[in-house]
């Protein structure tokens, strides 16, 4: 094991451990007082947990993604097109996407937009795609091995 790779498990085992905290305030930390619906107290910092770990994880991602296309450019081409195959799917997903505003009774908040809904639709869109493409690969990847 290299000096890197003990490091980067020390960081893995400390943000799981910051997670299972989080995770432990969110499920046994009591619920709001006077809440219409059962309303746990620490469900702020539990989201504002889970959104840091994903604006971390793009932002490494992207890093990483630059360096190599620094370090290795001719295999520049490849991250191009994936990139590129990427915002297709995203263009797709958000030109599938209904704005209409949804029939809620009693909900007056701010979300049931047409933004919102076009955004959240994208969102569903494309993982609904990312995960068919998945099953095909995997599907294709084993039958092949059969072939081979």
């Amino acid at each position: 094991m290299t000096k890197l790779s003990k490091i980067l498990n020390i960081v893995l085992i400390a943000l799981l451990g910051v997670t299972l905290v989080f995770a432990g305030m969110f499920f046994f930390g009591g619920d709001v007082e006077g809440a219409a619906y059962q309303t746990p107290v620490y469900t702020d910092i539990f989201l504002n947990w889970g959104i840091a770990l994903v604006f971390f994880t793009a932002g490494i991602t992207i890093l990483f993604e630059i360096v190599s296309l620094v370090l290795r450019p001719k295999n520049a081409m490849r991250s191009l097109i994936s990139i590129a195959v990427l915002a297709i799917i995203v263009f797709i997903s958000y030109s599938l996407g209904d704005s209409t505003p949804l029939v809620l009774p009693g909900y007056e908040g701010p979300d049931n937009v047409a933004s919102m809904l076009l955004l959240s639709d994208m969102f569903l869109y494309s993982t609904y795609f990312l995960v068919g493409i998945l099953a095909v690969v995997i599907l294709y990847s084993e039958v092949s091995r059969i072939f081979r």
